[in-house]
């Protein structure tokens, strides 16, 4: 009996090692090196986002891409015209965009002659909502 227990015992601490191995590795892989920070001009007002966004509004030949190139060749399709296959295509670029990136593709996508699907414009404004 008391081989029993022993053997037991042995068994679960090996299979509380190799768990907690496993976490371990787990937690390296998805560690992220930090974020470079930017130091804002001297002559910024503070609203440093807000700044950004309006200069790129302000400049019509600024386009930038995300990832979406395939996006292009939905150029002048009207937004109830879509089917649920091009839909999902939109919805991928969308849902990998960080929370700040969505109002600048939303621009890129505008100067594009892209229109978003109509089913995704709430979906665009509730993610940039999130903080």
């Amino acid at each position: 009996m008391e081989m029993i227990i022993g053997i037991s015992f042995l068994l679960l601490t090996i299979i509380g090692v190799v768990l907690l191995v496993k976490a371990n590795k787990k937690d390296r892989e998805t560690e992220r090196p930090p974020e470079e920070v930017v130091t804002p001009p001297s002559d910024c007002c503070g609203a440093h986002e807000i700044c950004e966004f309006d200069q790129m509004k302000m400049n019509e030949s600024v386009v930038e891409y995300y990832d979406d190139e395939e996006l292009d060749d939905y150029k002048n399709i009207d937004e109830q015209a879509y089917t649920n296959n091009q839909i999902e295509q939109f919805r991928e670029v969308l849902y990998t965009l960080k929370t700040d990136e969505i109002k600048y593709w939303l621009l890129s996508i505008e100067r594009r002659h892209i229109q978003l699907p109509a089913i995704l414009k709430s979906e665009a404004r509730m993610l940039m909502a999130e903080v």
